[in-house]
């Protein structure tokens, strides 16, 4: 997701992609073990420091945690990172205005077919 400029709040457009990933997300896997918010600031205007670009980037972390973790049935562990950029990574004007989600399913309680069946002819330990 990307917030503009000086935002931290998920409008209600953020909100229901975020619903529509979540559902998605949650046919694939029944259980999520945990997940991981990571948020991030430019600094970009002179009055703008790292510090208020580092704190503008935990809020908009903990928005995004908040609203994820609505969204779930039950309780999921949560783990944060914020960053804050002095200078922007591309000529995309929002590209570290962002929070980006990351979900971390149960493989133990999935069924998923065995994805190393065992070594390859001729491997040698």
């Amino acid at each position: 997701m990307t917030f503009a400029d000086g935002s931290a709040e998920l409008d209600q457009a953020q909100i229901e992609r975020l619903m529509g990933w979540v559902s998605r997300a949650d046919a694939m896997f029944a259980i999520y073990e945990s997940a991981g918010v990571e948020a991030g600031a430019t600094v970009k205007l002179p009055s703008r420091t790292s510090e208020d670009a580092m704190r503008l980037a935990r809020v908009r972390a903990d928005n995004t945690t908040r609203a994820l973790t609505g969204l779930f049935p039950v309780p999921i562990k949560v783990e944060q990172f914020s960053h804050s950029y002095r200078e922007r990574k591309s000529t995309d004007s929002e590209v570290n205005d962002f929070a980006a989600i990351q979900l971390y399913p149960n493989l133990k309680t999935s069924k998923l077919p065995g994805c190393n069946p065992g070594r390859p002819d001729g491997l040698e330990r």
